[in-house]
């Protein structure tokens, strides 16, 4: 590491800590308040406490709950994409996306509707499918599913004849996780209420009910009363679990892919397998794409990592003569 990276690692340390603490406080502390209703207003926002966090910039308010706190300065860096997103509902003539309970919230672009626990997922763009898309029959592993509207996609790109194994431990994800598979007949679609890792067995695991739940020891904000243990599971047990090795697996889970990755590198050597990460964590104050890009390509996959979308992801495949055949 140079003094320039250094200097940046140390910067952000510092921020982190600053949110950390704020965080810890609540959203009730004076502290807290003035330090969000600072940034809020440089950003040409409003922010109000009340039952929930409402933030507003004009004639549209966003809703969060309060235990969404530390999600406060992500939804005003993503205000327009979730209105540009989500059909809001009308109130005192204001537009209205109310994310602080769990409800349905309807995608504009292609008009289907999902029960969410909390802050929804972002409108599926591509991303997870640019460099490799599912197609009738194939077995995809959808790791982090969260209430299921990625599953959702999955599940109509491989059909009737292919499966959709969905994994969320977070106890309110997995509720609106089966409450969609329900509501949309998602027949092709296997729920499994169970975490990925390094190891099989279990391990503490922080449930918000938001898309940041993730492995206590590995996000940056937990809650005592929000932790509970949950089962884990190595990527070769969760496919002995399916009974079967995906084509593609889809992976969101919070900065666990390098310990998933690494623990499976002779596994994925003999079953090759297609990949894309939400590598936008950080682990060990570096985001989780360098040491993925580092792990696929010991075993010969060929690997791109970018955040040409807004957002960073890692894309993995194995050599053409590798692949398996339908």
């Amino acid at each position: 590491m140079n003094a320039t990276e250094a200097k940046f690692q140390t910067r952000d340390k510092l921020m982190m800590s600053a949110k950390q603490m704020l965080v810890r406080l609540g959203p009730d502390s004076p502290l807290t308040r003035g330090a969000l209703n600072l940034h809020a207003r440089q950003r040409g926002f409003r922010i109000a406490f009340g039952e929930a966090i409402s933030i507003s910039r004009g004639s549209s308010v966003m809703r969060l709950s309060k235990s969404a706190l530390q999600m406060v300065p992500y939804m005003l860096d993503y205000f327009d994409l979730y209105f540009s997103s989500f059909e809001p509902s009308a109130e005192n003539g204001l537009a209205l996306l109310d994310f602080s309970s769990p409800r349905f919230h309807r995608y504009r672009k292609t008009g289907v509707e999902f029960y969410f626990p909390s802050i929804p997922e972002e409108e599926y763009g591509g991303q997870y499918t640019s460099h490799y898309c599912p197609g009738p029959g194939d077995v995809v592993f959808d790791l982090g599913a969260n209430a299921g509207a990625t599953a959702w996609y999955f599940s109509n790109m491989v059909g009737d004849a292919g499966r959709v194994f969905a994994f969320e431990p977070d106890d309110c994800n997995y509720e609106c996780l089966l409450r969609n598979i329900e509501h949309h007949g998602l027949k092709n679609v296997v729920p499994l209420k169970k975490a990925l890792g390094g190891f099989t067995g279990s391990a503490v695991f922080n449930m918000d009910g938001t898309l940041a739940a993730g492995l206590a020891d590995l996000v940056a904000y937990t809650k005592a009363s929000q932790l509970r243990t949950v089962d884990v599971l190595t990527l070769a047990d969760a496919c002995a679990l399916a009974g079967a090795v995906p084509r593609f697996i889809k992976m969101d889970v919070e900065g666990a892919e390098i310990s998933i990755v690494s623990q499976s590198l002779d596994f994925l050597r003999a079953n090759p397998v297609h990949f894309t990460v939400d590598s936008s964590h950080v682990v060990g104050g570096r985001m989780t794409h360098f040491a993925l890009d580092r792990l696929f390509s010991s075993i010969g996959y060929s690997v791109e990592s970018s955040a040409e979308s807004g957002q960073m992801f890692t894309w993995a495949a194995p050599a053409p003569a590798s692949v398996r055949p339908n």
